[in-house]
């Protein structure tokens, strides 16, 4: 009897030592990423610089960022917008910012979910922006379909940090979880439907350029990492 009930407070006491190391050791958000959260996306990127305005033509196909959020799992705020400029130049910006990103749960890479929606993907090449002084690191990447061709640009952070590429991402999303840490990741992207490549990644310079200038320290911290 008493070797039993030895055996059972052994393994009481397992059970509790276990729970407790899993609780202290377990991966946590990082500690400022709650504000992130907090943040809707639309309070980060002006409607309006310089010489682009949102579209009103495109008004009735931008949904709330919240509302389409829900239908990305991954995802828990996603912002689309279509903005004009005086030349009548269009160029599409959609942003979307992932709470935990896990080795196992994280943001999809255009190159990705182009190709899942039925597009040809060609030349991804690393590249970067000069904004304001800072280097920003970027992907291009043409994506087409038939009657749509569309160059795009984009960018990732975890947490405040540019990624300057998907092994940079990995070994930060590594080394953050060793430590006990999961951070969250913005993607922005932007695209146009432009046959001219390198003529459309010229035009997301000049819109990223108008975009940070036009932006106070606290968004271009979080929007660009600096």
């Amino acid at each position: 009897m008493t070797s039993n009930k030895t055996l059972a407070w052994f393994v009481a006491v397992s059970m509790a030592l276990t729970a407790v190391v899993s609780h202290v050791f377990r991966p946590r958000p990082m500690p400022d990423a709650q504000a992130r959260a907090n943040t809707p996306l639309e309070q980060l990127f002006p409607s309006q610089f310089g010489d682009w305005r949102l579209d009103p033509s495109t008004a009735a196909l931008i949904r709330p960022a919240f509302e389409q959020a829900r239908r990305f799992q991954m995802y828990d705020q996603v912002l689309e917008r279509t903005y004009l400029d005086r030349y009548g130049r269009r160029v599409m910006l959609s942003v979307a910012y992932g709470r935990q990103q896990s080795v196992g749960l994280q943001m999809h890479r255009p190159e990705v979910c182009y190709k899942a929606g039925g597009f040809r993907i060609a030349d991804v090449k690393p590249g970067e922006f000069m904004l304001m002084g800072h280097k920003v690191p970027v992907t291009r990447l043409f994506a087409s379909m038939e009657g749509r061709p569309e160059p795009i640009t984009y960018w990732r952070l975890l947490g405040n940090e540019l990624m300057a590429d998907e092994q940079q991402f990995k070994l930060r999303q590594l080394s953050l979880g060793a430590s006990g840490s999961i951070p969250d990741g913005l993607l922005v992207r932007v695209s146009s439907i432009d046959d001219d490549p390198p003529g459309a990644y010229k035009l997301h310079a000049e819109f990223a350029q108008a975009m940070a200038q036009a932006m106070g320290p606290a968004q271009r911290l979080r929007v660009l990492g600096w």
